[in-house]
């Protein structure tokens, strides 16, 4: 029999943990300058939300707030560093399931002659990534 678990990570990238990333990318390797360069990327960063009236030719602006974590999803580093973010999750689900990453989109594959069985392996399974998401990855709530 399989199961499968299939996660869309869409608004995930926009809750990852700056220091655990940080982190993540200093165990792939990135370090000296580069982890500098990375660390000056996320600190000292604000936005603020524009709406703009065109009918009463009006601007209205939020007060600036500190990007506290989370990396743009439109920016060309966004998804390099999401990837880089997820991508110990294969290798901390791989004795219980079969992953499969793509982009934010990530597919957990279950097997298990008996239907009990594949359905405690497909809990145990759920419960890991959503443990491993709020642990590893995702320490902001809103």
């Amino acid at each position: 029999m399989l199961g499968g678990i299939f996660c869309d990570l869409e608004k995930a990238i926009e809750c990852i943990n700056h220091k655990i990333l940080l982190s993540k990318l200093e165990h792939c390797g990135v370090k000296g300058k580069a982890k500098l360069w990375f660390e000056s990327y996320f600190n000292n960063r604000y936005q603020r939300v524009s709406i703009t009236n065109s009918i009463l030719n009006q601007n209205y602006f939020s007060t600036w707030e500190e990007i506290k974590h989370g990396v743009l999803q439109v920016s060309i580093l966004g998804p390099l560093l999401f990837l880089f973010a997820i991508n110990d999750l294969p290798k901390a689900i791989s004795d219980k399931s079969i992953p499969i990453l793509f982009a934010d989109d990530t597919s957990i594959l279950i097997t298990s002659p008996n239907k009990n069985i594949l359905q405690l392996k497909i809990t145990t399974a759920f419960n890991f990534i959503n443990e491993w998401l709020n642990t590893d990855l995702i320490l902001h709530k809103f």
